[in-house]
């Protein structure tokens, strides 16, 4: 792969309890020890970390009080990725700088439109035009059997936010929702087996990096 072919957008989905927020941290200090990290912009979803509007509505989608729509959900979502794009992404990408994202829309397709009963397709369209089709160049999937997933949310969280669930059924919609959007975009998902220890784990996304990005 040519430099000019190098992926400039790239975005962490993953299965809950993959250990995927983690691995971004490890890369953001790898980077951070070994590169020139002013070449690379770091955000995550919902929120951006750097918007402060953005994070507010990242409050309120993830407080367990709050009894919303799944409608209401993508809606909050868009506005949340709808400010982080205009402030942080698209003035990154516009300066050639790689922009990494923890979570994107394709969270919005599967939380809101596969387990949320929004409908995939309703929310791809709002998504699209909200975006004004901006998409990543590459997607790294932290795969997680939904049992795994369960075992580890259950073990590792005190309490559980709106977007989390005890339910196996829930886990096991979740991973069929992903497998069916990476065999629609083969080409743009590299599936990374999250059930490895967190240092393997990492291992093999820099090497995807080292291949892909660096």
């Amino acid at each position: 792969m040519t430099n000019c072919n190098k992926a400039k957008f790239i975005t962490f989905e993953g299965m809950d309890g993959s250990g995927k927020t983690t691995i971004v941290k490890m890369l953001e200090e790898y980077i951070e020890k070994n590169m020139d990290k002013s070449a690379f912009m770091f955000t995550r979803e919902p929120g951006g970390r750097k918007s402060k509007e953005a994070e507010k509505i990242r409050a309120i989608i993830l407080d367990s009080e709050n009894k919303l729509s799944s409608m209401v959900e993508a809606l909050l979502f868009v506005a949340s990725r709808r400010i982080n794009l205009e402030e942080n992404i698209w003035p990154a990408l516009n300066a050639n700088k790689i922009v990494i994202s923890d979570r994107y829309y394709h969270s919005s397709l599967i939380y809101q439109g596969v387990l949320g009963g929004v409908g995939i397709g309703k929310v791809r369209d709002l998504n699209m035009m909200v975006t004004e089709n901006t998409k990543p160049d590459l997607v790294i999937f932290f795969d997680l059997k939904p049992e795994i997933s369960l075992e580890r949310i259950s073990k590792n969280r005190a309490s559980f936010d709106r977007m989390e669930s005890t339910d196996i059924s829930y886990y096991q919609k979740l991973h069929n929702g992903y497998n069916n959007l990476i065999s629609y975009e083969p080409e743009k998902f590299v599936v990374v087996d999250a059930s490895k220890t967190i240092n393997e784990v990492f291992e093999d996304v820099l090497t995807i990096f080292k291949n892909k990005v660096f």
